[in-house]
């Protein structure tokens, strides 16, 4: 580990004069928080570190932090950030490779400069857990809707995390929501702040940075990020306070096309989508700052059949999209399921993105029944049906489907001895 007594300004002598492949901005350059402390420079939480006795300056300073730094200007690929890793490997751009396109200049007139010792010029926010959704891909630290479905499941079926009678859906801490007011001592450098959830358009205290911003006259060059589930309108207030930002960048996050949707990101109803996509989109009108929509697109096992045809719906009506690739739970990842599962979707589907991580690790027979297990835990609690829903897929794999009736813990975590379910 780096020592404690090298700090800022050893590490920035230490920076190279040109760009290591390897190199990651972020470290140098943004901070991701949430209401409990937990620290990290990546969007992704890559190195999350518990840091709540720490102010946000020592954060900046944290030992954990310039590790990571000293790792990138020698050019290593730290294990914490692995995500990026797979990524790249499978051929797919990387946050890493986003955030050096979207800031082209930065290592020369950020990092070299010496301005990032002063503090991070974008921040990531987690604002809160709390959210009006329980999405499939989603778990207990991003929505506490998913609260009283996890205790059912714990009584049901003895779920347990680490020997312990939980599952991913419980939340460990209990819905709380930023103080924004301990970043305004590092708020001078700032030009971009990603805000995501839970469900940011919920979030309330958000208002006190972002008017702060306004009245330090620092506002009028900050891009704001928006990550929303496409089920919840902007307030009056927030969009009043938008009006003094350069630009808003809204990102609608939609992982399937009308009843998909509705299975995917429960308890979410279509119809109320398009609406509030509707409204979304009539800003370009309403607001005086520049307003950017895209679409947020995340691809997992449940919905990888499916991905061309909502590739072609967010295009058509909403243009720009980016995809995140579900790694976590890892009985989601495209890769685990079976070679005539991969064959058969791989003839059906063209997007490269979908392709390249669907070959990029061998089947799982341990997660793909990992999976049955959730999808039926969660149709019956739901009232839904997987089968129903994604016909022409379900029928790729109908005998496996069928032939995963126990769904009990003890199946869920038998250690699968041949290719039998």
């Amino acid at each position: 580990m780096i020592s404690q007594a090298v700090g800022l300004e050893q590490l920035h002598q230490q920076i190279p004069q040109s760009r290591p492949n390897n190199f990651c901005i972020a470290p140098f350059q943004s901070i991701r928080q949430n209401p409990h402390g937990r620290n990290s420079p990546c969007a992704f939480g890559a190195g999350e570190w518990h840091h709540e006795h720490l102010t946000p300056e020592q954060r900046w300073n944290s030992d954990e932090l310039n590790q990571l730094r000293q790792d990138f200007i020698l050019n290593q690929r730290p294990s914490a950030c692995h995500r990026c890793w797979a990524e790249e490997d499978a051929g797919k751009q990387s946050l890493r490779q986003r955030q050096l396109e979207y800031f082209p200049n930065d290592y020369e007139d950020f990092l070299l400069s010496g301005r990032w010792k002063q503090g991070p010029k974008t921040a990531v926010f987690k604002v809160s857990n709390v959210c009006n959704l329980a999405c499939r891909s989603c778990g207990g630290w991003d929505t506490n809707s998913y609260a009283r479905e996890g205790q059912e499941y714990a009584k049901l079926y003895n779920t347990r995390v680490d020997g312990q009678t939980y599952n991913r859906f419980i939340p460990l801490l209990p819905p709380a929501h930023m103080d924004f007011s301990q970043y305004y001592a590092i708020a001078q450098n700032l030009e971009k702040i990603d805000f995501f959830g839970g469900e940011p358009f919920l979030n309330t205290t958000q208002l006190k940075l972002l008017e702060y911003l306004v009245e330090a006259g620092l506002s009028d060059r900050i891009t704001l990020y928006y990550s929303t589930n496409c089920t919840n309108h902007p307030t009056p207030r927030l969009k009043a306070a938008w009006n003094k930002f350069k630009r808003v960048e809204i990102a609608m996050s939609i992982d399937g096309v009308a009843k998909e949707f509705e299975y995917l990101r429960w308890p979410a109803q279509w119809n109320d989508a398009m609406e509030v996509l509707q409204h979304v989109k009539s800003l370009r009108s309403e607001l005086s700052c520049e307003l950017y929509i895209m679409g947020s697109l995340t691809f997992s096992l449940i919905n990888a059949y499916s991905v061309d045809q909502l590739v072609a719906w967010v295009t058509e009506h909403i243009g720009p999209y980016y995809i995140n690739m579900v790694q976590s739970p890892d009985y989601l990842a495209v890769h685990v399921a079976p070679d005539h599962v991969k064959q058969a979707v791989l003839e059906h589907v063209q997007n490269a993105e979908l392709r390249n991580y669907m070959q990029l690790k061998n089947h799982d027979p341990d997660r793909w029944r990992q999976f049955i297990i959730w999808m039926k835990r969660q149709d019956l609690y739901r009232g839904q049906s997987f089968c129903e829903t994604f016909p022409e897929y379900s029928k790729l794999f109908l005998n496996d489907w069928n032939s995963v009736t126990d769904l009990s813990e003890q199946n869920f975590y038998r250690q699968t001895t041949t290719s039998n379910l």
